[in-house]
């Protein structure tokens, strides 16, 4: 592509960009009759021996690819948990993609790296974690390089494997992501030493005298407990861990707390929030938020902190004579914090938002999502055909009818209307709706029309 073509279909791109941040998708908010392979039996099988013309590349883009998208940046998208973007995010983002830098060490890029730096004490500043960092791509990565800092720290390893010879045990809340499994099946632990400890029935919590019941029932057994992983706002119903209980277990029985506050750990840049959801957390190790999920930060962009980084630097430092610099023993290299060797510039794009928006202007933000999930909360508590699960704590209503066939089917219709899309959950044993706020560009009245959807479909189902 020449510099004329790339000058002005990126010009048509970005204004593109802009009408749909400001719009939304004119069609269905997910594809309403896709079927798997729809997409790939119109895509040749064979790549092209010579080039295309740009225009036609973004003629098919709007043509083949926009209908099978499902838009998770329409104010109309309520499911799964906020993964926004913006304007600020996008900008960073393009310069990061037109720089093309590989953050792998400080030599590879000094204002890589020290961006970065600045970026997670500017985070750290606004939850209130004044705690060293670093930026992995999703909190899934957080939540494994947290396991192996605690493998590390319970079971270093030597040349010849393991010292010590006792299995590692992790915990956890049933109602953790499913990431802190995964991560125990990549780290070698495996799914038999993951305890998933109950919930409490009203608040959907993990329950600390269950958790350290289990402890000293693997104590018992000559297991070794290594890990707790607490969550600060589950994916289900954004519940909150006891931190502050689980940090004295683990004191007292030398274990890694690990916390994931994937989403919910925004809401902590509010000052009447903070202390609720940090109750205990600089008790813990380790700490990680998503900006990509609710802090308007083009995904991916995980914020992973850490009270003490040598565990973590000791079980994924490596130095091969071609990485040598000059500048090893004074400066941070950031590889060393995160698994994989290469490393994107994420920084810049957080950078881009924070001061595009500044704090004030990121809180009020977050305030007006939690009111539009107060709001439908209040809707749904009038309607003797609806139950509300909980009250909610930050940004997700969840809520069902009683009955799971009929919770399902309203679901199901309200998608299928394509003026909104809603993802599902089970708590006290009941299908469950989630609806989650938090899109860059969503409105007050998005609440107001996706009630009235609500109600319409109810009444067709009663």
């Amino acid at each position: 592509m020449d510099r004329e073509s790339f000058r002005k279909l990126g010009h048509q791109i970005i204004d593109w960009i802009d009408e749909y941040m400001a719009g939304g998708y004119p069609g269905p908010i997910a594809p309403m009759d896709a079927k798997p392979g729809d997409l790939l039996a119109k895509l040749p099988e064979a790549p092209p021996q010579t080039a295309e013309c740009g225009e036609d590349v973004l003629a098919d883009f709007h043509e083949l690819i926009l209908p099978g998208v499902t838009h998770w940046n329409d104010p109309r998208f309520f499911g799964y948990f906020p993964c926004n973007n913006s304007r600020a995010g996008t900008l960073g983002d393009l310069l990061g993609s037109g720089l093309g830098v590989n953050c792998m060490s400080w030599a590879t890029s000094p204002a890589g790296t020290e961006l970065e730096i600045r970026m997670m004490e500017w985070l750290g500043q606004m939850i209130g974690l004044p705690w060293p960092g670093c930026i992995q791509d999703t909190a899934s990565t957080g939540t494994l390089v947290a396991i192996l800092s605690a493998r590390e720290k319970a079971a270093p390893v030597n040349q010849h494997g393991y010292y010590g010879q006792k299995p590692l045990v992790v915990y956890t809340s049933e109602h953790a992501n499913t990431v802190v499994l995964r991560g125990c099946w990549i780290a070698g632990i495996g799914e038999n030493y993951l305890r998933q400890i109950p919930s409490d029935n009203q608040t959907f919590a993990m329950r600390a005298d269950i958790l350290e019941a289990r402890i000293k029932e693997d104590l018992a057994m000559g297991l070794r407990p290594c890990l707790v992983v607490t969550t600060v706002g589950t994916t289900s119903s954004t519940a909150v861990d006891p931190v502050a209980e689980v940090a004295e277990l683990c004191k007292e029985y030398g274990m890694w707390q690990h916390v994931d506050a994937a989403m919910a750990g925004t809401g902590a840049i509010l000052p009447e929030l903070r202390e609720w959801l940090m109750d205990g957390v600089a008790e813990a190790d380790s700490f990680c938020f998503n900006p990509h999920k609710w802090l308007f930060t083009n995904f991916d962009c995980s914020a992973y902190f850490c009270k003490d980084p040598y565990y973590l630097k000791k079980a994924l430092s490596i130095q091969p004579v071609f990485l040598d610099t000059a500048y090893d023993g004074a400066a941070e290299n950031l590889r060393n914090w995160s698994i994989q060797l290469g490393r994107r510039f994420r920084a810049l794009k957080l950078w881009w938002v924070i001061r595009c928006y500044g704090v004030e202007g990121l809180r009020e933000k977050i305030r007006l999502h939690l009111r539009m999930a107060q709001a439908l909360a209040e809707h749904i508590a009038t309607d003797p055909r609806l139950h509300l699960l909980t009250p909610p704590r930050l940004n997700t209503v969840c809520f069902h009818t009683g009955d799971d066939e009929k919770t399902r089917a309203l679901m199901e219709a309200v998608n299928a209307s394509g003026k909104a899309f809603l993802t599902q959950t089970r708590l006290d044993d009941h299908y469950t709706i989630r609806v989650s706020f938090g899109q860059t560009h969503a409105r007050f009245e998005d609440v107001a029309a996706l009630w009235e959807l609500i109600r319409e479909n109810l009444a067709r189902l009663t």
